[in-house]
């Protein structure tokens, strides 16, 4: 691995850094900076290469920011989301979700131990996943194991 390159929880310093990686991302309509204290970044070179991060819903987490540079390499992102699981088993979060609307990441999230849950099972807020914008996206859950 690259010695510049490294993985890391987000501080407090990371802000502009990373507001600047997710104003570079196109499709991004809203930036919930609320969500950053629980990432795990990887940087190189004072900017960020990538981020994961997640919200409680219903005892569970959610996956809301899952965005790499494509050129990383695959271990890179390996170990960012070894250490993202590390943080969600210490606060003893069980299960994770995602809501996959590109069928590119669906083969990541697959590799990574992640099955497809059912949509009529998961809802956001008190509103299945079938009646939403979502309606198309494939759900995938993962156990953490501990």
């Amino acid at each position: 691995m690259d010695e510049e390159v490294r993985i890391k929880q987000y501080e407090s310093k990371d802000y502009e850094k990373v507001m600047t990686f997710l104003q570079s991302i196109d499709g991004l309509q809203e930036i919930e900076e609320e969500l950053f204290p629980k990432a795990i970044l990887i940087e190189a070179k004072d900017e960020i290469l990538g981020m994961i991060t997640y919200e409680m819903f219903r005892k569970k987490a959610l996956i809301r920011y899952f965005i790499f540079e494509k050129e990383l390499a695959h271990e890179l992102i390996l170990q960012m989301y070894e250490m993202f699981f590390a943080n969600l088993r210490k606060q003893n979060i069980k299960e994770v979700y995602a809501i996959v609307t590109n069928p590119n990441l669906s083969e990541i999230f697959t590799h990574l131990g992640f099955k497809e849950y059912p949509k009529e099972n998961f809802f956001l807020t008190e509103e299945c996943i079938l009646n939403t914008k979502y309606r198309n996206a494939m759900v995938m859950m993962f156990e953490i194991p501990y």
